[in-house]
């Protein structure tokens, strides 16, 4: 039959044939039904309906934060903001914080904020 499948488009003719040779018995209940209401003759699917731009001035707005991750909050931006806004110039000179060996908190005490050879930062 090639590319398409026509069978669902002769069953009704099939079915009234094999009736009228007698190889059935009985007519099945929707012979009727497909001979009033026919199978469509398209056999191809149509394109689906591409999305419309919406109108400028309509009413109908999503929700701005549908799609926006939720704010995460540390403490310690707590401390950066009190820090900052205590001494505002130390945003003047950024800072690169790295340690020489690892080993800054064997020889510093970070009991107390200010050390004897490092100045106070943000960090």
């Amino acid at each position: 039959m090639g590319r398409y499948d026509f069978r669902p488009l002769r069953v009704h003719q099939t079915v009234s044939q094999l009736f009228a040779s007698e190889r059935i018995k009985h007519v099945p209940s929707w012979h009727e039904v497909v001979g009033t209401i026919p199978p469509a003759q398209t056999l191809v699917r149509t394109q689906p309906l591409q999305h419309q731009e919406r109108p400028r001035g309509s009413n109908v707005r999503k929700s701005s934060k549908l799609f926006q991750p939720q704010r995460v909050v540390y403490e310690e931006d707590t401390l950066r903001k009190e820090f900052f806004g205590d001494h505002p110039w130390e945003l003047a000179r950024p800072r690169v914080v790295l340690e020489n060996d690892g080993r800054d908190a064997e020889r510093k005490d970070w009991s107390l904020l200010s050390q004897p050879d490092r100045p106070v930062d943000g960090e």
